[in-house]
């Protein structure tokens, strides 16, 4: 067996069916379709938080385009209760606590990342 030969066949053996799964093909797919949507709405977020600032730096309170406008005002500040500290200074019990405490839902998360390039 040359190089070759046994070079195909470990691919083979590696990338074996899996039945009752979609073909890795298709999922690589869409892995690679994901990962460049994913690339490209960071890249208009940027975009968009540049060009937000620039607008926000002009210090007016309204600029018109040809389609859309941008309105600015100021807006007070959120008020937030720090109540993990507050509660804390009446030094409640652990079952007080744990009564109280509930968790959330199971989720799953995916991360995508792109294959290093070198």
């Amino acid at each position: 067996m040359n190089a070759q030969d046994f070079h195909n066949f470990a691919g083979a053996v590696i990338t074996a069916p899996i039945f009752n799964a979609a073909p890795a093909d298709t999922l690589a797919a869409k892995v690679d379709r994901l990962g460049a949507l994913a690339a490209k709405a960071e890249a208009i977020s940027l975009e968009a938080a540049r060009l937000r600032a620039e607008l926000e730096a002009a210090g007016l309170d309204t600029i018109a385009g040809t389609m859309y406008r941008a309105s600015f005002a100021q807006c007070k500040g959120r008020t937030v209760t720090d109540w993990k500290t507050v509660a804390a200074k009446f030094k409640p019990s652990r079952q007080l606590i744990a009564a109280h405490t509930s968790t959330g839902s199971e989720s799953t998360r995916m991360t995508i990342k792109a294959h290093p390039t070198h």
